[in-house]
């Protein structure tokens, strides 16, 4: 669950999410409510145990200068841990614009996916 504060991954005392937090991410990430799993993926993507290794920048992509959300993992595998939740989500394939090696992820800012479903249902059907 997303906290107040915005976060929705839990840390234990060794800095590692907790595979708890990453079950329930995961679970909001293929859940119906498409605006939640938006949300859940952004959140997500601001926390990281390397705080200064996540934000809002601007990058070459496809050629152009982009603004973009980065990602660095740091080659801390807590960090790779989260990614590798957000990788198997469809959020991924929507916001995902870079990938450089070493674990630096670039991906759609979060104000242009803020309105990504509006004025359709929030719940996907079933079936």
């Amino acid at each position: 669950m997303i906290r107040e504060d915005g976060s929705i991954i839990e840390w234990d005392e060794y800095g590692y999410p907790t595979q708890e937090s990453l079950e329930k991410l995961e679970q909001i990430l293929n859940g119906n409510d498409i605006r939640k799993a938006i949300k859940a993926f952004y959140s997500a993507l601001k926390e990281n145990y390397y705080p200064d290794c996540c934000g809002s920048t601007e990058v070459e992509v496809r050629g152009k200068i982009e603004k973009v959300w980065e990602y660095h993992t740091g080659g801390w595998s807590g960090n790779e841990d989260i990614i590798r939740v957000l990788k198997n989500s469809w959020v991924w394939s929507l916001t995902f614009e870079r990938y450089d090696a070493g674990g630096h992820y670039y991906f759609k800012p979060w104000a242009i996916c803020d309105d990504c479903g509006e004025g359709q249902e929030s719940e996907v059907e079933e079936g």
